[in-house]
């Protein structure tokens, strides 16, 4: 195939696909209106601009009452619902969004409609907003405080929804602590046990008090650890996280990595974080680590001490090394130039302990 045929599928492919677009299959369908009642239902929805207009702008504009506007509105879903076996473009539309609903649960977040529809301009979302407004099937819901608006394949999928949301941010609650999917599953799976993991994930997703951090953890949306607010809870995060010492730049990268926060972190930022906040102790060369894992604050030499002290008799050189390399991250010619200090410590044949 030469470059010129490879040009021609291109277009003949972009044209297709434009033919198919919802704004285009909105278009031929309003074709099946009244002049005026096609151009209030594209006002109303957006379906042009992208910016939908006020029943009252509306109104304004055509010298009708806002209840007249709602009137025309109601009459044209009635009139493309009644005949909608005979709109080919209506069909087309509606088999396309009933696909997509259902490979996703029954459920589409309104928020994730560009995401799961596959679109990008707001014309096309608000083009699929009004024909899902024009079929009886699919309900539009939302709970205030408990769930997010969404389309559902049914009333009663809506019902279950808040059901299962509603357990989820009970056991959540009751537990204090984030948990991961398999295991906030198992627990729900003790009372609704005939929905698969797959469903149970669409519905928590609706959530407006529960949401799954980056690493895979749910938790209340007022939890640090889901929703952490400032550089040194994204460090601490990412720290607990990947439960190893990281050097302050790698913890810079990964809270980049994992989107974190809506700024690029910079390392130096990372960096004064980690030295003012008592939670994190530096264990070699920007290398730092948590207290809560057992590591403390104290140079090379402190550490020394430390360790001496707390076994209460001399010890061997290989021993001391294997101690103060579980706490700190640093080269055995620096703990040996430490140890060699003869003003705080002593050394007897092969054992070390602490001057007096």
């Amino acid at each position: 195939m030469n470059k010129q045929e490879i040009r021609k599928n291109s277009k003949k492919e972009s044209r297709r696909k434009s033919e198919e677009s919802f704004s285009s299959l909105v278009e031929l369908t309003l074709k099946n209106l009244p002049d005026r009642s096609a151009e209030i239902v594209k006002k109303r929805f957006g379906l042009v601009s992208g910016k939908r207009k006020t029943l009252e702008e509306i109104g304004n504009e055509y010298k009708i009452t806002r209840e007249r506007v709602r009137q025309i509105i109601f009459q044209s879903f009635k009139s493309i619902s009644l005949k909608n076996d005979e709109i080919i473009y209506f069909l087309k539309a509606k088999n396309k969004i009933f696909f997509t609903i259902n490979q996703n649960n029954g459920i589409v977040k309104k928020s994730d409609t560009q995401k799961i529809f596959n679109v990008k301009e707001e014309k096309e979302v608000n083009s699929i907003s009004f024909f899902i407004s024009c079929f009886e099937e699919i309900f539009e819901g939302g709970k205030k405080g408990i769930l997010e608006k969404a389309w559902f394949s049914s009333k009663e999928k809506f019902f279950q929804a808040v059901k299962i949301v509603n357990q989820g941010e009970k056991i959540l609650e009751e537990g204090k602590r984030a948990l991961l999917d398999k295991f906030i599953f198992e627990k729900i799976f003790q009372f609704f046990p005939d929905f698969s993991q797959s469903q149970l994930n669409s519905f928590l997703n609706l959530s407006v008090k529960i949401k799954k951090n980056p690493f895979n953890k749910w938790g209340m949306i007022n939890w640090l650890e889901i929703n952490p607010k400032g550089t040194k809870e994204r460090v601490y995060l990412v720290l607990k996280e990947s439960q190893k010492p990281m050097h302050f730049r790698q913890i810079a990268q990964l809270i980049d990595k994992y989107k974190l926060g809506k700024r690029k972190a910079h390392p130096q930022t990372v960096h004064n974080e980690l030295i003012k906040d008592s939670r994190f102790v530096l264990i070699g060369r920007g290398i730092y680590a948590l207290r809560e894992w057992g590591y403390f604050k104290g140079t090379t030499k402190e550490v020394l001490k430390r360790i001496l002290a707390e076994n209460g008799k001399p010890l061997e050189k290989d021993k001391i090394l294997q101690e103060i390399l579980k706490v700190r991250k640093v080269k055995k010619t620096t703990i040996m130039i430490n140890l060699n200090d003869r003003r705080v410590f002593q050394k007897k044949g092969e054992l070390y302990k602490l001057k007096k």
